[in-house]
Formats: structure tokens, C-alpha cells, sequence
């Protein structure tokens, strides 16, 4: 054989090749969702996922200071790919109502949203995110078309036929898809100058976790306070997870404080709905921003999570947002596929930001308009708080279409698509 029928045998091999390759940057549970999800919808499929911090990994013994409320759109992901049953028992906690009051009310004169009133068994779950991140690296650990490495992305070059990943190492990888989900700073996002809109809400958010002297019998709470909301979330050894967006100078206050002056304070904002809240952990605090990527697609290379979007956590959906983009890109990879194409080629990814941008951008600005409607004590804004809420109150289809928003993954069957 010359060499010229050489190179037509290789350029033919190349043609057919079965096995569409996809690099995941960012080894986080909204990263790891994403191979999980991509490879349960196309087993074909070939997943590299890299992080340097995969060499942190661990299971936990107890819940820690980050939780999420996972959905049971979320939570149904994960049963299809087979995670929901592998977590600890400490870690995934079912509440079944939601109580919401504001400043200047009685917790019980609030809206309550419960699970019962529209058919449902619970409203979410409280999941530990290290639990949740060691369990999903478990399960792809041990997929032989799994890659897991401990490295970062330094270079990205977009070509006609792949993407080339230049990783911190020196090591190069080739995919046809690059997903980043490496996060709020981005390296996939900076790296190919993809513009970012942010806006800070001065606001830092305090977290710890509390043992509180009344049983949270399944529920969240929320209080809505001048200065910002605090929750209580209900985990599942009795304590609950302290989530309180306050002003910055009053967070720092609160860190620095006493265990006993801060069960003094925490007990009082939350209007000693569950008596008196002392801390088991310590108390930390970070502060908060919206952000998103006014468009989260590059050549052969989509973002997902918050490398694509921020939200405020008032309502906890920013997982849940990521969760969903995850879904959204496998149900496209998985189609993809399935017709012989490439899921790196413009259109299917075009696909994609259309599927999520309403749901994103909804929320994102819900969250920050009600952040700032409930954080006014006085004038129109506070009128229609108040009126809002009296209208909640007494209407069933309002708390139907409110759990139904907030508990379902918009634009995408969790199962159906990826099964």
C-alpha cells in the first residue's frame, strides 16, 4: 500500500469513528450531573471530566455547611441515574411544607406551601453537596467510558472537526464537545471571552448549621427581614442549615459573635418559630452577586451551572438551574448521536441556549426582584408585597402554579428524555 492509500485508510477510519468524545470542565455536582445524565442517554458517548480538585473528593460523615434543595425534578435525575439511592442517610432529607412570613407578621399568619395540597409526598429534599459530589464520582469512577482526571484547562482551540483542550499539565485532550462547569469563575468562560453582566446585591450570605429546640417537623422556613431573608432548612438529624443574607457589616457582626450572643440573634430574626437555635458548626459568611453569560455558547463549546449563570439563594434554585442544563444538554447529545451527527456542530448547540435561556433568565431576575420587593418596609413595593401575599393566602391555584415552578425542571422530562 503507498502512501497516499495510507492516508485515504486513516482519513476513512477517522469518518466512521463510533465513539463522539465530550470533555467536561469542572468536576462540581452540577459538572459531574452532566457526564452522569450524558452518558445514562448515550452510552456511546465517551466522557472525560477533569478538575483539579477531583484529588479532594470524599465522602463526609455528616452533613456540612453546604446544602442544596434539590427539587424532585432534580431528585428524579438522580434515581435514573441510579445516585438517589446511594446516598447516606444523613444526607438527603424530604421536607414537605414551606412557611414564608415577613418582618412586622407572626410566622403563622405567612403563606405555607405543602406538598399534600397539590398530590405530591414532598416539596424536595435537603442534600448535602459533598455527599452528593462523592457519590456521583463514585459512579463514574467505576464507568470504563468515564475519564476522571485531577488536571485544569489552561488553552481552548475550536476547530472545524474537534476542540482542543491544552490542560495545566501540558497534556492535550480532543473532543467534539467541551462543557464548562468549572463554576462562577470560569476558567472555559474566561478563556474564550465570553461576556458576563453581574451585579452585586451587598448582601453577604450567613451559614452555619443549628440544633434548634422545637422540631422542624420537615419544614423550611423563611422570614423575610429589611436587610435580607434568613432560612432555616430542615435537615435530617434534627438540625437545621442557617441560610441569612443580610448587609455586610451585619454578617461580619455575626460571625464574630458568641455562640450564645449568636443564638440570641439568630433566634430572635427567625422569630423563635423553632425556639431557640444554637450552633453546631461554625459560622461563615460569603458574599452574593447575580451574574450571567449573555451568550453561553462558543464554538464545539457549551456552559452550564454557574459558568453560565448565578442566582441569588433566597429560593435555592441555583443548583437546581444546573441540574437542568445538564439535562438539557444530554437530551440534545443523546439525539445527536442517535442521528449520526456531531454535538459539537453550531445548530445542536444553538439547541441548547434556546432550551434554557427563559428558564434561566426568569429566574435568575425572580429571585432578584423578590429579594428587592421584600426588602422594602415601606411605599408601593411593600403594598404589593403585602397584597401579594394576601392573595397567596387565598388562592389554591396560586400555590399550584408556585410549587409547580419551583418543583419541576422546565423544557425537559428528567426520565423521559434520558432513559
Amino acid at each position: 500500500m503507498d502512501g497516499r492509500q495510507q492516508r485515504r485508510g486513516c482519513r476513512l477510519i477517522m469518518a466512521v469513528r463510533a465513539e463522539p468524545r465530550v470533555i467536561i470542565a469542572g468536576a462540581g455536582p452540577v459538572g459531574l450531573a452532566a457526564a452522569a445524565a450524558i452518558r445514562k442517554a448515550a452510552p456511546r458517548v465517551q466522557v472525560t471530566v477533569c478538575d483539579p480538585a477531583i484529588r479532594n473528593i470524599q465522602m463526609p460523615t455528616e452533613s456540612g455547611l453546604r446544602v442544596i434543595a434539590m427539587t424532585p425534578a432534580s431528585m428524579s435525575l438522580f434515581e435514573s441515574v441510579g445516585i438517589l439511592s446511594a446516598l447516606p442517610e444523613f444526607a438527603l432529607a424530604p421536607y414537605e411544607r414551606m412557611r414564608v412570613w415577613d418582618a412586622g407578621h407572626w410566622a403563622a399568619d405567612g403563606i405555607e406551601f405543602a406538598a399534600y395540597r397539590v398530590g405530591r409526598k414532598s416539596l424536595g429534599a435537603m442534600t448535602d453537596v459533598a455527599a452528593l459530589q462523592a457519590c456521583l464520582f463514585e459512579h463514574l469512577a467505576s464507568d470504563s467510558g468515564v475519564s476522571l482526571l485531577a488536571d485544569g484547562v489552561a488553552e481552548i482551540e475550536a476547530r472545524d472537526a474537534d476542540v482542543s483542550v491544552t490542560m495545566l499539565s501540558g497534556d492535550a485532550l480532543e473532543a467534539e464537545l467541551l462543557i464548562g462547569a468549572d463554576g462562577r469563575q470560569s476558567r472555559v468562560r474566561q478563556s474564550l471571552r465570553l461576556g458576563v453582566r453581574r451585579w452585586s446585591h451587598h448582601q453577604r450570605a450567613v451559614v452555619g448549621t443549628l440544633m434548634p429546640e422545637l422540631a422542624h417537623e420537615r419544614t423550611a422556613l423563611q422570614r423575610f427581614l429589611p436587610d435580607g431573608p434568613l432560612a432555616l432548612l430542615p435537615l435530617r438529624d434534627a438540625r437545621v442549615s442557617l441560610v441569612w443574607s443580610t448587609l455586610p457589616d451585619h454578617a461580619r457582626a455575626l460571625e464574630s459573635m458568641s455562640p450564645e450572643a449568636f443564638t440570641e440573634a439568630v433566634s430572635e430574626a427567625s422569630d423563635h418559630v423553632l425556639g431557640n437555635l444554637s450552633p453546631t458548626s461554625p459560622v461563615i459568611s460569603f458574599p452574593l452577586e447575580s451574574a450571567y453569560v449573555t451568550n453561553p455558547i462558543a464554538p464545539r463549546t457549551a456552559l452550564i451551572g454557574d459558568a453560565a449563570h448565578a442566582i441569588h439563594p433566597l429560593a435555592g434554585q441555583g443548583a437546581n438551574l444546573g441540574f437542568a442544563d445538564a439535562v438539557a444538554l444530554a437530551s440534545i447529545v443523546k439525539e445527536v448521536v442517535e442521528s449520526r451527527g456531531d454535538p459539537g456542530d453550531a445548530p445542536w448547540l444553538r439547541r441548547y441556549r434556546r432550551t434554557r435561556r427563559a428558564d434561566n433568565l426568569t429566574t435568575l431576575f425572580g429571585m432578584d426582584f423578590i429579594n428587592r420587593l421584600f426588602g422594602r418596609e415601606q411605599g408601593a413595593f411593600a403594598d404589593l408585597r403585602r397584597r401579594g401575599m394576601q392573595w397567596f393566602q387565598s388562592s389554591t391555584l396560586a400555590e399550584q402554579l408556585a410549587i409547580g415552578h419551583a418543583t419541576t425542571m422546565r423544557g425537559v422530562d428528567a426520565l423521559g428524555e434520558l432513559s
